[in-house]
Protein backbone atom coordinates (compact mmCIF):
# COMPACT_ATOMS: atom_id res chain seq x y z
CA UNK A 1 0.00 0.00 0.00
CA UNK A 2 1.39 3.38 -1.04
CA UNK A 3 0.72 5.97 1.66
CA UNK A 4 0.16 9.48 0.22
CA UNK A 5 -0.15 12.97 1.66
CA UNK A 6 -1.83 15.69 -0.42
CA UNK A 7 -0.64 19.28 -0.05
CA UNK A 8 -2.87 21.84 -1.80
CA UNK A 9 -4.58 24.96 -0.47
CA UNK A 10 -7.83 24.24 -2.32
CA UNK A 11 -10.12 21.83 -0.46
CA UNK A 12 -12.04 20.83 -3.60
CA UNK A 13 -8.80 19.95 -5.38
CA UNK A 14 -7.68 17.75 -2.48
CA UNK A 15 -11.05 16.01 -2.37
CA UNK A 16 -10.97 15.36 -6.11
CA UNK A 17 -7.44 13.99 -5.92
CA UNK A 18 -8.33 11.75 -2.99
CA UNK A 19 -11.29 10.34 -4.92
CA UNK A 20 -9.11 9.60 -7.95
CA UNK A 21 -6.26 8.05 -5.97
CA UNK A 22 -8.35 5.91 -3.66
CA UNK A 23 -10.01 4.23 -6.64
CA UNK A 24 -6.67 2.40 -6.75
CA UNK A 25 -6.64 -0.29 -4.05
CA UNK A 26 -2.87 0.03 -3.80
CA UNK A 27 -3.01 3.69 -2.72
CA UNK A 28 -4.13 5.31 0.52
CA UNK A 29 -4.37 9.06 1.21
CA UNK A 30 -3.26 9.37 4.84
CA UNK A 31 -3.52 13.18 5.10
CA UNK A 32 -4.69 16.31 3.28
CA UNK A 33 -3.20 19.68 4.24
CA UNK A 34 -3.44 23.21 2.86
CA UNK A 35 -0.11 24.85 3.70
CA UNK A 36 3.59 24.13 3.96
CA UNK A 37 4.06 24.35 7.73
CA UNK A 38 1.23 21.89 8.35
CA UNK A 39 2.67 19.62 5.66
CA UNK A 40 6.02 19.51 7.46
CA UNK A 41 4.37 18.73 10.77
CA UNK A 42 2.13 15.99 9.36
CA UNK A 43 4.98 14.45 7.37
CA UNK A 44 6.97 14.17 10.61
CA UNK A 45 4.05 12.45 12.29
CA UNK A 46 2.85 10.16 9.49
CA UNK A 47 5.96 9.55 7.35
CA UNK A 48 4.04 9.04 4.06
CA UNK A 49 5.68 7.30 1.13
CA UNK A 50 4.76 10.11 -1.29
CA UNK A 51 3.85 13.76 -0.85
CA UNK A 52 1.89 15.28 -3.74
CA UNK A 53 2.95 18.92 -3.44
CA UNK A 54 1.32 21.98 -4.98
CA UNK A 55 3.84 24.67 -5.96
CA UNK A 56 1.63 27.63 -5.00
CA UNK A 57 0.85 27.53 -1.29
CA UNK A 58 -0.08 30.32 1.12
CA UNK A 59 2.95 31.55 3.03
CA UNK A 60 5.78 29.13 2.39
CA UNK A 61 5.88 27.95 -1.23
CA UNK A 62 5.83 24.33 -2.31
CA UNK A 63 9.43 24.73 -3.44
CA UNK A 64 10.65 25.77 0.00
CA UNK A 65 8.41 23.20 1.72
CA UNK A 66 9.89 20.47 -0.46
CA UNK A 67 13.42 21.59 0.32
CA UNK A 68 12.78 21.64 4.07
CA UNK A 69 10.88 18.35 4.05
CA UNK A 70 13.58 16.43 2.18
CA UNK A 71 16.35 17.89 4.32
CA UNK A 72 14.74 16.05 7.26
CA UNK A 73 13.21 13.04 5.48
CA UNK A 74 15.12 12.31 2.26
CA UNK A 75 13.39 8.93 2.00
CA UNK A 76 10.01 10.57 1.28
CA UNK A 77 9.24 11.03 -2.43
CA UNK A 78 7.81 14.40 -3.50
CA UNK A 79 5.75 14.71 -6.66
CA UNK A 80 4.95 18.28 -7.70
CA UNK A 81 1.45 19.09 -8.92
CA UNK A 82 0.77 22.56 -10.30
CA UNK A 83 -1.52 24.57 -12.55
CA UNK A 84 1.46 26.42 -13.95
CA UNK A 85 3.83 25.47 -16.74
CA UNK A 86 7.01 27.50 -16.41
CA UNK A 87 10.42 26.02 -17.12
CA UNK A 88 12.15 27.92 -14.31
CA UNK A 89 9.59 26.82 -11.73
CA UNK A 90 9.79 23.21 -12.89
CA UNK A 91 13.57 23.36 -12.58
CA UNK A 92 13.42 24.94 -9.12
CA UNK A 93 11.02 22.25 -7.91
CA UNK A 94 13.27 19.50 -9.23
CA UNK A 95 16.33 21.20 -7.76
CA UNK A 96 14.54 21.25 -4.40
CA UNK A 97 14.34 17.47 -4.61
CA UNK A 98 10.97 16.67 -6.19
CA UNK A 99 11.14 13.44 -8.18
CA UNK A 100 8.50 14.50 -10.67
CA UNK A 101 6.25 17.29 -11.91
CA UNK A 102 2.68 17.01 -13.21
CA UNK A 103 0.31 19.75 -14.31
CA UNK A 104 -3.12 19.62 -12.70
CA UNK A 105 -4.84 19.38 -16.07
CA UNK A 106 -3.10 16.01 -16.47
CA UNK A 107 -4.01 14.69 -13.02
CA UNK A 108 -5.79 11.37 -12.85
CA UNK A 109 -4.13 8.44 -14.55
CA UNK A 110 -0.98 10.57 -14.95
CA UNK A 111 -0.89 11.20 -11.21
CA UNK A 112 -1.21 7.52 -10.39
CA UNK A 113 1.53 6.68 -12.87
CA UNK A 114 3.73 9.42 -11.43
CA UNK A 115 3.24 8.17 -7.88
CA UNK A 116 4.16 4.62 -8.83
CA UNK A 117 7.21 5.84 -10.73
CA UNK A 118 8.66 7.87 -7.86
CA UNK A 119 7.96 5.07 -5.36
CA UNK A 120 9.96 2.76 -7.61
CA UNK A 121 12.85 5.22 -7.56
CA UNK A 122 12.30 6.74 -10.99
CA UNK A 123 11.59 10.33 -11.98
CA UNK A 124 8.36 11.31 -13.71
CA UNK A 125 7.40 14.29 -15.85
CA UNK A 126 3.99 14.47 -17.50
CA UNK A 127 4.06 14.95 -21.31
CA UNK A 128 3.39 18.72 -21.10
CA UNK A 129 6.34 19.22 -18.76
CA UNK A 130 8.58 16.92 -20.81
CA UNK A 131 7.82 19.01 -23.90
CA UNK A 132 8.54 22.21 -21.99
CA UNK A 133 11.89 20.97 -20.72
CA UNK A 134 12.85 19.54 -24.12
CA UNK A 135 12.06 22.82 -25.86
CA UNK A 136 14.19 24.64 -23.30
CA UNK A 137 17.15 22.35 -23.93
CA UNK A 138 16.81 22.85 -27.67
CA UNK A 139 16.77 26.63 -27.35
CA UNK A 140 19.88 26.56 -25.19
CA UNK A 141 21.72 24.39 -27.69
CA UNK A 142 20.64 26.53 -30.62
CA UNK A 143 23.06 29.29 -31.75
CA UNK A 144 20.11 31.66 -31.49
CA UNK A 145 19.30 30.50 -27.94
CA UNK A 146 19.20 33.25 -25.36
CA UNK A 147 22.16 33.08 -22.94
CA UNK A 148 20.09 34.95 -20.36
CA UNK A 149 17.55 32.10 -20.13
CA UNK A 150 18.93 30.99 -16.77
CA UNK A 151 17.22 29.35 -13.81
CA UNK A 152 16.55 31.52 -10.78
CA UNK A 153 18.57 30.90 -7.64
CA UNK A 154 16.87 29.97 -4.38
CA UNK A 155 17.51 33.49 -3.04
CA UNK A 156 16.20 35.11 -6.21
CA UNK A 157 12.94 33.18 -5.87
CA UNK A 158 12.62 34.34 -2.26
CA UNK A 159 13.23 37.96 -3.27
CA UNK A 160 10.82 37.69 -6.22
CA UNK A 161 8.10 36.31 -3.97
CA UNK A 162 8.51 39.02 -1.35
CA UNK A 163 8.65 41.79 -3.94
CA UNK A 164 5.47 40.46 -5.54
CA UNK A 165 3.83 40.51 -2.10
CA UNK A 166 4.51 44.26 -1.99
CA UNK A 167 7.38 44.29 0.50
CA UNK A 168 10.08 46.95 0.32
CA UNK A 169 13.81 46.31 -0.01
CA UNK A 170 14.45 47.10 3.69
CA UNK A 171 11.61 44.75 4.71
CA UNK A 172 13.00 41.98 2.51
CA UNK A 173 16.52 42.58 3.82
CA UNK A 174 15.27 42.27 7.37
CA UNK A 175 13.28 39.09 6.64
CA UNK A 176 16.10 37.35 4.76
CA UNK A 177 18.90 38.70 6.98
CA UNK A 178 20.75 40.32 4.11
CA UNK A 179 21.58 43.95 3.28
CA UNK A 180 19.23 46.20 1.24
CA UNK A 181 21.98 46.55 -1.36
CA UNK A 182 22.04 42.76 -1.76
CA UNK A 183 18.28 42.80 -2.25
CA UNK A 184 18.79 45.36 -5.04
CA UNK A 185 21.38 43.11 -6.69
CA UNK A 186 18.97 40.17 -6.63
CA UNK A 187 16.18 42.39 -7.98
CA UNK A 188 18.34 43.51 -10.92
CA UNK A 189 19.35 39.91 -11.66
CA UNK A 190 15.68 38.87 -11.55
CA UNK A 191 14.69 41.57 -14.01
CA UNK A 192 17.51 40.61 -16.36
CA UNK A 193 16.86 36.87 -16.25
CA UNK A 194 13.10 37.24 -16.61
CA UNK A 195 13.34 40.13 -19.10
CA UNK A 196 11.03 42.24 -16.97
CA UNK A 197 11.12 46.00 -16.43
CA UNK A 198 9.41 46.71 -13.12
CA UNK A 199 7.85 45.19 -10.00
CA UNK A 200 4.39 45.23 -11.58
CA UNK A 201 5.64 42.90 -14.32
CA UNK A 202 7.38 40.80 -11.69
CA UNK A 203 4.15 40.51 -9.71
CA UNK A 204 2.28 39.35 -12.81
CA UNK A 205 5.00 36.74 -13.42
CA UNK A 206 4.84 35.57 -9.79
CA UNK A 207 1.06 35.12 -9.98
CA UNK A 208 1.23 33.38 -13.37
CA UNK A 209 3.85 30.88 -12.19
CA UNK A 210 2.31 30.28 -8.77
CA UNK A 211 4.96 31.94 -6.59
CA UNK A 212 2.21 34.04 -5.01
CA UNK A 213 -1.55 33.79 -4.97
CA UNK A 214 -3.57 36.35 -6.99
Amino acid sequence: MIRIMLVDDHTMVREALRTVLEQDKGMQVVAEVGDGETALRMAEELLPDVVVMDVALPGQSGIETTRRLLAIHPEIKVLALSTYLDRRIVQQMLDAGARGYIVKSAAGAELKQGIRSVVEGRSYLCPQVTALVTDGLRSRRSPSGDPDDQPLSRREIQVATLLAEGKSAPDIANELHISPSTVDVHRRNLMRKLKLHNVVDLTKYAIRTGLVLP
